[in-house]
């Protein structure tokens, strides 16, 4: 049910947005018969303009029809912002040496970083 009121909700939108191309897909479905039975010039004896005539009167006509929906207008609302938050800047010392753990084995030392990783044997 959801899917259906989403594809039809989609579908509205896809019209409403698509107004002028749906009108000049039309013009060029029928072009051969606005050209003989509604362009304004069809009794020329030399037809120039073949139903664009036609065209632009619905065009504009499609025009005024989307100038007359209401603009939406948004107001601007200025936030103010006061932090009240006192910071207290200290001194921190800290030291960028590091020190890694060493391993004793007969006598020797050595790190584990230096070591060379075995894994376990099986068998």
């Amino acid at each position: 049910m959801k899917k259906c009121i989403t594809l039809i909700v989609l579908m509205l939108l896809a019209f409403q947005n698509a107004g002028s191309l749906w009108i000049i897909g039309d013009f060029y479905i029928n072009q051969d018969y606005i050209a003989q039975n509604v362009c304004m010039n069809r009794f020329d004896t030399v037809p120039i303009c073949n139903g664009k005539c036609y065209l632009e009167q619905k065009l504009k006509a499609n025009d005024r029809e989307e100038q007359k929906f209401p603009t939406v207008t948004y107001r601007e609302v200025q936030l103010f912002l006061q932090n009240q938050i006192q910071f207290s800047f200290t001194v921190v010392f800290f030291s960028l040496k590091k020190e890694y753990p060493t391993l004793r084995a007969y006598n020797q030392r050595f790190s584990y970083i230096f070591s060379i990783y075995h894994p376990p044997r099986w068998g």
